[in-house]
């Protein structure tokens, strides 16, 4: 699964649950062991807890229902290229979710960034209605990194396909 030629550039790789606790600890590790400017270096942040806390509370594998944060089982890796890095993360979502997430994602990266903070207000506007965190969080993570997002998804099991969202941080 994993060789060395797709791990030379990796910085962090963690699967399992990801929760509060998780993220919090991984958070401090980032600042202090990720050798970037800061400015970098706060995007990247930034969009580390964006993305995984869409793996937390919307993966369709939950380790745990007793937390209020959620604790949903997936994983991130952050890479370290020449000119960027990039945060990916991964999970298992429900199959019928698909539609809306590939609709989002193009609606995101179709938008340039004053279009993006106005879809943002307008959809944060929408969340007393119905739940649509992910999406404020993925319109976020366009905005933070000016990059379009990667989001792929694949074959999971019958019932669930595993959803990939990658973001790509310049570092100039």
């Amino acid at each position: 699964m994993f060789t060395e030629e797709n791990l030379k550039n990796n910085v962090i790789f963690y699967y399992g649950p990801i929760n509060i606790d998780m993220v919090s600890f991984m958070s401090n590790y980032i600042k202090q062991h990720v050798n970037a400017s800061v400015a970098v270096l706060n995007k990247i942040y930034k969009v580390f807890i964006e993305l995984t806390q869409n793996v937390s509370y919307y993966s369709a594998n939950q380790y745990s229902d007793k937390r209020s944060f959620g604790s949903g089982v997936g994983w991130f890796k952050i890479d370290n290229f020449d000119d960027f890095f990039l945060i990916m993360t991964g999970n298992l979502i429900y199959k019928e979710h698909r539609p809306i997430l590939q609709r989002n994602g193009e609606e995101i990266n179709s938008l340039e960034e004053e279009e993006l903070r106005d879809l943002k207000r307008k959809t944060r506007g929408l969340a007393a209605i119905k739940d649509i965190g992910a999406h404020i969080g993925l319109i976020q993570t366009g905005l933070i990194t000016g990059n379009p997002l990667e989001l792929s998804f694949s074959q999971g099991d019958s019932n669930h396909l595993i959803f990939t969202i990658t973001a790509k941080v310049n570092k100039r």
